[in-house]
């Protein structure tokens, strides 16, 4: 029996916190920006993917959450909307500095190129992965797969035929490929809050065309 199991759950309330760690882990917020900037744009992200979803599922190590992944079908309920308003208040206590700003600038972007790559496919989809992050502590170990494989088999569960995700090169985003994913869409923008020019991508997965499976690795 492993040392240290990881346990697999749906999100609690209570892991907001560890969540939010491992968002600004994942995306190095707190590399370049301070504690207080980093802490805020990650919850800002964390909420906006809660008040569209309809699945969620967190990895846990020694009651620490170690990764999450947060999806929708199409019909999401009317009540997660109550979300905005955390995410509203983590955007609001960012305008307070030019850091702060230059973050909700960096928000507004993400968002943007996002609605772009997707109005450039002409097709609507099933389902959408809206946030996926595992901690770099446990990567390699098959945490990812785990929580992945989780939301595909919850998509199949609710007959959904496609979805699509949005990633960037500040991402793993090979790990899709390898998933059977195919890129439909790539737009590169300066983020002047990462200070770097960032590419951002669009995937598609067909999950009744054979080349989406769930594996174990």
């Amino acid at each position: 029996m492993p040392q240290n199991p990881i346990s697999y759950r749906p999100l609690e309330k209570k892991d907001f916190k560890g969540l939010a760690a491992v968002i600004s882990d994942t995306w190095h917020y707190e590399k370049i920006s301070s504690p207080f900037t980093a802490t805020h744009l990650a919850y800002a992200f964390l909420y906006s993917s809660l008040a569209h979803h309809t699945y969620t599922q967190i990895a846990i190590k020694e009651d620490t959450p170690v990764g999450l992944i947060i999806g929708r079908t199409n019909t999401v309920p009317f009540q997660h909307k109550r979300y905005y308003v955390h995410l509203f208040f983590h955007l609001f206590l960012l305008v307070f500095t030019s850091e702060g700003k230059q973050a909700i600038q960096s928000f507004r972007r993400n968002t943007q190129v996002t609605h772009a790559l997707l109005k450039l496919t002409y097709e609507s989809y099933d389902g959408e992965v809206l946030l996926f992050a595992v901690d770099k502590s446990t990567r390699g170990n098959g945490v990812g797969s785990t929580l992945f494989n989780g939301y595909l088999t919850y998509l199949r569960s609710e007959g959904a035929r496609t979805f699509y995700l949005f990633t960037d090169t500040s991402c793993s985003y090979t790990f899709y490929e390898h998933k059977g994913l195919k890129r439909i869409g790539a737009l590169t923008r300066r983020m002047p809050f990462l200070q770097k020019e960032i590419s951002f991508f669009l995937y598609r997965g067909d999950l009744q065309g054979g080349d989406i499976t769930i594996d174990h690795n």
